[in-house]
């Protein structure tokens, strides 16, 4: 591939891919949601409970967070987006609910509780390239 002399060869860098945790508890529906953002060019872990999912994101940092607002273990998704935002460290990662019932008073709750936005699951290619792009700076 040639490049012109005044461009260099910024056209053969390419991005580092994006670390995307999702934290869900159908471990089927987990496998998805990762299968699904690492064709999109991502490195995607999922983890299936709140306390799993502060410790791999205060381990990994990574890039975006989603997460089902219904949770098992006695901690919710909202539990986790108060537990991120007041944290120095995890603060300023996006954070975007995920929920089958996203509709009305659980969506004021989630944003309310810290997250950034909220889609109803399932959730749509075209809103997760939306994001993905968002945070790339496309």
């Amino acid at each position: 591939m040639q490049t012109s002399p005044d461009r260099g060869d910024d056209t053969l860098l390419q991005q580092s891919p994006l670390r995307v945790l999702v934290v869900e508890d159908n471990r089927d529906l987990a496998k998805l949601f990762c299968d699904l953002l690492q064709v999109m060019g991502c490195v995607a872990e999922a983890v299936f409970n709140v306390r799993a999912a502060l410790d791999s994101a205060r381990a990994k940092a990574p890039d975006l967070v989603f997460c089902d607002l219904r949770l098992p273990g006695g901690k919710s998704g909202f539990d986790f987006a108060a537990e991120m935002r007041a944290d120095p460290e995890l603060a300023s990662i996006p954070l975007i609910a995920v929920s089958g019932y996203a509709d009305g008073p659980e969506r004021e709750k989630a944003l309310q509780a810290g997250f950034n936005r909220v889609f109803e699951k399932p959730v749509k290619f075209a809103q997760m390239m939306e994001v993905l792009n968002s945070i790339r700076g496309e």
